[in-house]
């Protein structure tokens, strides 16, 4: 009997918790490091817990396993030297350490002729005079790390809003981004193996709702110029980066028509949930299939489906959201409840997926 490979996954949310469930298919048993007691991932697989700069927890946790994967990008730099030192991790550091800064991402996008939005760089008080002359209304500043569900950023209309909102983000360091005129935000979710294989799924439609992903749309129902343009980009990515792992870029088409990178994700992607009932194979499976390096699954759609995100009290009402009229033409749905402990108001709580 073929020996199992015994995965570690950072973190112990719902994402873990996801691709923990998704290891029964394959030979792989998971074993999760967590810094939450309520983590949801513990309810699926052995959880050990300590907190993500314990160096000690850190070398004893990844002496029990094969390889290491993570389902969030903030994992301290001390940590990840430790782990990178000592067995190999997926998706692969060099582009996790792009990924987390977005001065990085803006100048990984450009060097390799990936169109996104003008960007400025504000670090001190002294860029303020340098930009103003720069600058485009309306625009977004965004820390350059730590950035996620629309938190640490904001919009502005004038150099007064603009300082104003980099005082209340404490003069962190930031990036100011030109405000698209968006038609459509679209993701495409590719996965590589170190041997090359590569496979890519269709692109995902995706709806915001105070920044954070309320809807997601399978097939997105793109241009397919504009679809292929943003698979071309993506697979362009994963070759350059030489990636493990799955990977999801995010997309905006304006008015225009035009296609314009906004971020990437080194992980598995909330858009993503959908896969696990619309698609061959689920985004879970196929980054387990990669990081091992076994065969990458079929992405071809089963059926068309919609993804609805539970954030906060959405987990209590259930029956309304799925009395909806947006889902009145699917005939089955299905309720991923993450078991959180707590709801709080802007967090994910689980999500439906209506085929």
């Amino acid at each position: 009997m073929k020996k199992k490979i015994k995965v570690g996954i950072i973190g112990g949310g719902q994402l873990g918790m996801m691709l923990a469930e998704a290891s029964s298919k394959l030979n792989i048993v998971p074993l999760v490091y967590s810094n939450t007691k309520d983590s949801p991932a513990a309810r699926v697989a052995k959880t050990y817990y300590g907190d993500f700069n314990d160096d000690k927890k850190i070398r004893k946790f990844i002496g029990k396993v094969d390889l290491i994967t993570y389902e969030f990008e903030n994992i301290p730099t001390n940590s990840l030297k430790i782990i990178e030192k000592s067995i190999p991790i997926f998706p692969p550091i060099s582009a996790l350490k792009i990924t987390q800064d977005r001065v990085k991402e803006k100048k990984f996008f450009k060097d390799n002729n990936i169109p996104c939005a003008k960007t400025l760089i504000l670090k001190k008080i002294s860029d303020l005079k340098k930009i103003k002359k720069e600058l485009l209304y309306p625009s977004i500043i965004k820390t350059t790390r730590l950035g996620y569900d629309g938190k640490g950023q904001f919009s502005f209309k004038n150099f007064l809003e603009l300082e104003a909102s980099w005082y209340k983000l404490e003069k962190t360091p930031c990036i100011i981004e030109e405000k698209i005129n968006i038609k459509k935000e679209i993701s495409i979710i590719g996965a590589r193996t170190p041997s090359g294989e590569i496979k890519v799924y269709p692109s995902f439609n995706n709806i915001h709702k105070n920044h954070i992903l309320d809807i997601t749309k399978l097939p997105s129902r793109t241009n397919k110029k504009t679809e292929k343009l943003a698979i071309d980009y993506t697979i362009r990515i994963l070759k350059k980066l030489r990636y493990v792992g799955i990977l999801c870029v995010e997309f905006f088409i304006d008015k225009n028509g035009k296609l314009v990178a906004n971020e990437m994700a080194p992980r598995v992607h909330n858009s993503g949930h959908i896969t696990i009932e619309a698609c061959l194979t689920s985004q879970f499976e196929q980054h387990l299939r990669a990081i091992t390096n076994q065969s990458l699954g079929k992405v071809n759609l089963i059926k068309p489906a919609i993804m609805k995100n539970l954030i906060g009290n959405d987990i209590n009402n259930t029956k309304l959201i799925k009395s909806k009229k947006i889902f009145s033409n699917f005939k089955k749905s299905k309720l991923h409840n993450y078991k959180k402990a707590e709801i709080k108001s802007g967090r994910k709580m689980g999500h439906i997926t209506f085929i």
